[in-house]
């Protein structure tokens, strides 16, 4: 079973990441260019302050080590395409969020094995036994994640008809097969479940709010617009579940069902959690900034009256 749920959660993880590259332009990059500013600071809480924040969780709730692995797992993963869904929903800035979603995926295959394994190191011992051989990892993770957005870009490029006919359909089969592969982990490690929402359950809340919280400070202070500082909190607070749970639960990589447990728990409370957030900032929105989108031009200079 152990086997079937490890092949099916990184093809599934490929289907959805064709399906998000066959909705990609090489235009879409150009938020490089033109938005460095907002690109920079997302990425850098992603790849920086992320892990950092996990760490201090760590620190802070005590939990059994192979847990905490599976809460730096989260930390490490990039943005996945979950957040260009919830982006769209909270009215952001679409093109910034496919672009960090992008730059974030192709950036994890070389700091999602190197990071990982200082963690292993840190939180298991210098003899722990699960290690991750760097360089076949990175190979593996651009095969179910960049390959497949290159792939799904070069579709859409080719045949933008087919793209608009099956893109949706590609999506709904790769989220049908992983609900099948998270139904089956839960079961196989039912035992451990209780003591995982007791011990791992709190900081995994607590990353995603904090992160967020994070972000959104930060795109206040650099003075982006509302609709970036969204998409910055969005990007920032949403990570990659389901490559998480494909890193835990995979025999090529780390091959623990335990481990897969957090992130799959990660995904259902960050739903959650930004579902609250976009109502939160449809009820206040003052707290994105100063320079609101819905506000209208003679209502300011009323105010200035």
């Amino acid at each position: 079973m152990s086997d079937l749920i490890g092949l099916i959660i990184p093809g599934s993880l490929a289907l959805i990441m064709l399906g998000m590259g066959m909705g990609l332009k090489t235009s879409d990059f150009g938020r490089l260019f033109s938005a460095p500013k907002a690109v920079s600071l997302g990425l850098f809480c992603q790849i920086i302050m992320l892990p950092i924040v996990a760490l201090g969780l760590i620190e802070l709730f005590p939990m059994q080590p192979i847990y905490a692995v599976g809460i730096m797992l989260i930390a490490l993963t990039p943005g996945g395409a979950v957040s260009n869904l919830f982006t769209l929903l909270a009215r952001g800035d679409m093109a910034l969020s496919v672009t960090l979603t992008a730059c974030s995926s192709l950036l994890a295959v070389f700091t999602v094995p190197l990071l990982l394994n200082l963690a292993l190191i840190h939180l298991l011992g210098e003899g722990q036994l699960i290690q991750l051989p760097v360089v076949r990892t990175m190979m593996q993770i651009a095969l179910i994640t960049v390959i497949p957005v290159g792939l799904g870009m070069i579709i859409n490029a080719q045949a933008p008809d087919f793209t608009r006919k099956f893109e949706g359909t590609v999506r709904k089969l790769s989220l049908l097969f992983l609900l099948f592969a998270v139904v089956g982990i839960i079961a196989r490690e039912r035992n451990n479940l209780v003591t995982l929402l007791v011990s791992a359950g709190p900081p995994a809340l607590l990353l995603n709010c904090v992160t967020m919280a994070f972000g959104l400070a930060a795109a206040r202070l650099a003075s982006l617009s509302p609709k970036q500082t969204i998409t910055i909190t969005v990007e920032v607070g949403i990570q990659n579940a389901i490559l998480g749970t494909a890193l835990a639960v995979s025999p090529q990589f780390l091959g623990r069902t335990d481990i897969g447990l957090v992130p799959t728990i990660y995904g259902f409370t960050m739903i959650i959690i930004m579902l609250l957030f976009i109502g939160l900032i449809r009820l206040a929105p003052d707290i994105l900034g100063s320079n609101q989108p819905n506000r209208k031009p003679e209502q300011t200079s009323q105010s200035a009256r």
